[in-house]
């Protein structure tokens, strides 16, 4: 026999420890050896959604070696983790074989081929983007999407961003508005501050903060006809898969009443843990 994870008795049996509430299904299958004859078992499926201790492959008859050839241990849960711990239970004495955390999402891997693994379904989102070509905003109170600034977000996983958002008015009464959009956040925290009069000597500063989508985090009513830059940071908790966008609008309706320009940037990243 190939070298695998067996339980040679029927006092042996593999148990799975969890710590939350997140919903877990495990999938183990596995071989009976009895007198040199080797009969497939009936995989054994388990579902899990509390903080417990939980049989995950029964004890073998008498006589009977039971061969593990696979476990598949799944957190589909959309938000929460779990640590997991793969236990051999011999009449009543409990023996750690593996632990890792699962993330909303993961899985822990065992085959008889290649041992132990976890397998996560997405790389983390670390992106930078530009704004390639200006973006321009004209119509009071209605976010668009600014030009070139939108990212693949997973709904449940935690992301934090950071924006510079160069820009001008077509005159000083026409201000400058911004906002975090494109899909539904369970928790959006945003806070800005801008430069609404370019000067050396003396510029006017604007700062503000926001907690949900489409809400303008500054709300001018000034701004200039020259460049001004405006900071942007925050975090945010999709509560749907999506595309997560920077928005901005002009304070008055009017043609090209606000420009974002090209080489404006954002960086979002999961911090999910």
């Amino acid at each position: 026999m190939a070298s695998g994870l067996y339980l040679s008795g029927t006092a042996d049996k593999f148990q799975l420890v969890t710590t939350s509430a997140a919903t877990v299904d495990v999938y183990a299958s596995f071989v009976d050896w009895l007198a040199g004859a080797v009969t497939p078992g009936t995989p054994q499926v388990t579902a899990i959604s509390s903080a417990t201790t939980t049989d995950i492959v029964a004890a073998p008859a008498a006589s009977t070696i039971r061969e593990v050839k696979a476990l598949h241990i799944r957190n589909k849960h959309a938000s929460l983790a779990t640590d997991v711990t793969v236990m051999l239970d011999r009449s009543g004495t409990d023996y750690e074989l593996h632990e890792v955390t699962l993330n909303a999402g993961e899985a822990l891997e065992y085959t008889e081929a290649t041992g132990w693994y976890l397998f996560a379904p997405a790389a983390k989102l670390d992106m930078l983007k530009y704004v390639t070509a200006n973006s321009v905003h004209a119509t009071a109170a209605t976010f668009a999407d600014v030009t070139g600034l939108q990212f693949p977000v997973i709904s449940g996983r935690k992301y934090t961003f950071d924006c510079f958002l160069l820009h001008f008015g077509n005159a000083a009464t026409t201000g400058a508005q911004f906002a975090v959009g494109g899909v539904a956040m369970t928790t959006i925290e945003i806070g800005s501050l801008s430069t609404i009069v370019k000067a050396v000597t003396g510029p006017t500063l604007s700062a503000g903060i926001a907690s949900a989508i489409n809400t303008a985090v500054i709300v001018q009513a000034d701004s200039s006809t020259t460049r001004c830059p405006t900071w942007m940071n925050g975090f945010f908790q999709p509560s749907a898969d999506g595309t997560m966008s920077i928005r901005a609008t002009s304070e008055v309706s009017v043609a090209a009443g606000l420009t974002i320009i090209l080489g404006s940037w954002c960086h979002v990243r999961e911090t999910t843990n």
